[in-house]
């Protein structure tokens, strides 16, 4: 995925936010996530074998999604924050290193994207790439609320911020009330997402209306899969290495998990380390700029 820049956001944080939270939701329900793109699996792939891997012998490019969804047939996934020139000729490329490393298989090609443009064309004569592209932003959030899996992305739907604030507080009570065992996972993501498209003072007046408490913030947190790994970390290296030094790597890869990566980390991370509830601050955070302005 290239890393362009949306308006009003850093566009490197957003692309990783973007990036992430969309690898996520795919592996949180393939079928779901699939059923977006108007694509069906087949029960004739066992679900272990859905998933391909990304990367192509001699291709310097990595794919973002690449599932077998039916015998003789590849999905292609790519995320894009905006649909800019080219883009075509570089999914042109990625059908290419498929259809090398998979020879006779028929590949179907969709870009989401988060925000402008249009996905342009290679099409020549009687050549056709046969690409499509989904606009999050042309479709209104109903579409996504009508799923716990797809409600995070609800915030990046159609509509004035006001309507993606009522959205993005739609989407935690569709998860909350319909996400089953992945709750923590689907809520990382919507929060996650929410900081694209919506301020940090609109963002802390929905958290405090639905009364997602720093406590609560930090409880799902650590529930994910990424938590508990960062939780786990900090333990060995607080004894390996002492406790202090241990608490300052842990909040660094806290912090690039959740915003990406940034050069004030180590430094924040530092001063971070030596404030009481400094976990719990982290995980309440909507920007590095909320920390950078507080610690």
């Amino acid at each position: 995925m290239q890393e362009q820049r949306t308006p009003g956001q850093d566009g490197a944080g957003s692309d990783q936010r973007f990036d992430r939270s969309m690898r996520r939701l795919a592996h949180v329900d393939l079928d779901g996530f699939c059923a977006l793109l108007g694509v069906e699996l087949s029960g004739e792939v066992a679900p272990a074998a859905r998933m391909l891997p990304t990367t192509f012998p001699g291709v310097t490019r990595t794919a973002d999604l690449l599932v077998r969804t039916a015998p003789g047939w590849l999905l292609h996934v790519e995320y894009q924050l905006t649909a800019g020139r080219g883009l075509a000729l570089r999914m042109l490329d990625y059908r290419a290193a498929i259809m090398t490393a998979h020879p006779g298989q028929h590949v179907d090609q969709v870009v989401v994207v988060l925000g402008g443009g249009r996905l342009d064309s290679v099409d020549n004569g009687d050549f056709r790439l046969g690409c499509r592209a989904l606009y999050l932003r042309e479709h209104p959030p109903d579409r996504f609320l009508a799923s716990p899996v797809l409600a995070p992305l609800a915030s990046l739907g159609r509509g004035t911020p006001h309507d993606l604030a009522r959205a993005y507080t739609q989407a935690l009570h569709v998860i909350g009330t319909k996400g089953g065992d992945r709750v923590a996972e689907l809520l990382e993501s919507a929060a996650t997402l929410a900081t694209i498209r919506l301020d940090a003072p609109i963002l802390d007046k929905i958290r405090r209306e639905v009364g997602m408490t720093v406590e609560s913030v930090a409880e799902f947190y650590a529930q994910t899969d990424s938590g508990k790994f960062l939780v786990e970390r900090g333990r060995e290296e607080g004894r390996e290495e002492g406790r202090e030094a241990g608490r300052e790597e842990t909040l660094a890869e806290l912090l690039r998990e959740r915003f990406g990566a940034d050069e004030r980390i180590p430094a924040l991370a530092e001063r971070l380390a030596h404030q009481a509830g400094a976990l719990r601050s982290v995980l309440a955070a909507t920007s590095l700029d909320d920390l950078d302005s507080t610690s």
